[in-house]
């Protein structure tokens, strides 16, 4: 079918949507994240367990609550996400989010994944790049399409032709300045490409949760927030010991604590991760987050637990003070910061819940530029100053020899400080993924990530603001050579 016919099919009324009145009114949710089964499952049974799940939540009367179903989360080989989505009840998809991957999926595709969304429903979605995986080779990745979550949201950005309620994500769980900040910077492009609200990667450390609060409030910029949690299990633990969620990782200290408790007992260590959960939660009721998305609940009796303890956990403390100090004695003044990567933006983080004065900044030691890179700059800058208005081939031996050419069907080194994108294993040209490691390497290479390079140039060269402002246009990475 054309995507004209499925426009024309299109089943939910944007005036309907109650994921989007209750962030718009104020009131606090609760979402269920499911992952998209694997590729070799029954898509009917897959479809009827995501009905009790989906049953399951509709039927909690303590909290609004409604699913997430993230796509190619946990593998790149699942059902999509959206189609799996299809065997919720009609009447209730304007609760649920479908999160829309860019692996493995140029534009076009996304234009008909979208229209899907829109013939069957759903008016919620969550637009992300898509990750790599463990095994996964750096020249394979060179090779795949990742569709820059900021083009994603740019592409859907007609309401007349895609009404949706559309969100992005970012990951604040950066403990340097180099991986924090183009973190923010390419957050403030999705805001600008027409997010309407914000879910945060898997993490623990609330300091950085409120950090991001009070990163927005500090620019003005009130979008609904919504904390991506987890009940942690045992194979959970195990995965994120061995890297194989990019961007996920605990600090040393949090992390023999949790191998402690599951030595002693696997009960312990449940009960444990219970307690935790609910804290947490409380905590970002707290902070003002608008929703919570937790993860590691896949079972109906779970998901109604989780409920009725977070009503009582959000109802338990009744001021920030009153949480903090029960939040830190809890984790017996527990060290998340994975040292020595140990960089908070603000100062006097817990002092309280919200801004009330502009806040007092961490100060960035800077980072001085070697002669080499000044040098190499300013020859790139020379002679490659209008490489964006050029034909693409142009100067291709000297962009090789200078700049690492990778031949893109469009040049767009003036605009990113002569940092070629496609160096990015994943070719983001906006910014850097969720999933760089902690010292800042990719998350598939033992390369540097790009970004740290580019926003050290931008530094030096006084125009750290070209960071956030310049949206760098996409290249079809099958036309390159």
């Amino acid at each position: 079918m054309s995507n004209d016919g499925l426009q024309l099919e299109m089943n939910f009324d944007p005036g309907k949507n109650r994921f989007h009145k209750n962030l718009d009114n104020g009131t606090f949710m609760l979402l269920f994240e499911q992952h998209a089964p694997s590729d070799d499952s029954d898509p009917l049974i897959a479809g009827e367990r995501l009905k009790e799940i989906e049953y399951a939540v509709l039927g909690i009367d303590a909290i609004p609550s409604g699913l997430a179903i993230t796509d190619r989360f946990i593998s790149p080989n699942t059902l999509n996400a959206s189609s799996i989505a299809t065997s919720l009840s009609p009447d209730n998809r304007d609760r649920h989010i479908v999160f829309l991957s860019g692996r493995e999926s140029n534009l076009q595709k996304t234009a008909e994944n979208a229209n899907f969304c829109i013939a069957n429903g759903f008016a919620n979605i969550v637009a992300v790049s898509g990750n790599t995986y463990p095994g996964e080779k750096l020249k394979e990745n060179r090779k795949r399409v990742f569709t820059d979550s900021v083009h994603i949201l740019e592409y859907l950005k007609p309401r007349d032709k895609y009404p949706f309620f559309a969100g992005c994500t970012v990951n604040p769980f950066k403990y340097s300045p180099e991986t924090s900040f183009p973190q923010y910077f390419k957050l403030m492009k999705k805001l600008r490409q027409g997010a309407n609200f914000i879910v945060t990667q898997l993490g623990w450390d609330m300091l950085k949760l409120q950090e991001l609060r009070w990163y927005l409030s500090n620019r003005g910029k009130h979008f609904p927030t919504i904390a991506r949690l987890t009940l942690l299990s045992p194979e959970l633990l195990e995965k994120i010991q061995h890297g194989n969620l990019p961007g996920v990782q605990f600090s040393a200290n949090y992390q023999a604590i949790l191998e402690s408790e599951l030595k002693y007992s696997h009960n312990q260590f449940e009960a444990a991760q219970w307690r935790r959960l609910e804290l947490q939660a409380a905590g970002c009721h707290l902070l003002g987050y608008s929703a919570i998305q937790i993860a590691g609940l896949n079972s109906p009796d779970r998901i109604k637990i989780a409920a009725e303890r977070i009503k009582a956990a959000i109802a338990e403390f009744s001021s920030f003070e009153d949480w903090s100090q029960e939040y830190t004695e809890y984790l017996a003044r527990t060290e998340m910061v994975p040292y020595p990567y140990k960089f908070y933006l603000f100062e006097n983080l817990f002092s309280k819940a919200h801004l009330e004065t502009a806040p007092s900044m961490t100060a960035v030691p800077s980072k001085s530029l070697s002669n080499r890179e000044k040098i190499s700059y300013k020859i790139k800058k020379f002679i490659f100053p209008r490489a964006d208005k050029q034909i693409p081939g142009s100067h291709y031996f000297a962009k090789k020899v200078f700049a690492s050419c990778k031949e893109c069907s469009r040049c767009r080194l003036p605009k990113t400080f002569y940092v070629c994108p496609e160096l990015c294993p994943k070719g983001m040209a906006n910014g850097p993924c969720g999933g760089t490691r902690l010292n800042g390497l990719c998350e598939s290479s033992t390369m540097k990530c790009i970004y740290s390079e580019i926003m050290h140039l931008a530094t030096w060269c006084n125009k750290v603001h070209k960071l956030e402002e310049n949206l760098i246009a996409p290249v079809e990475r099958s036309q390159k050579k």
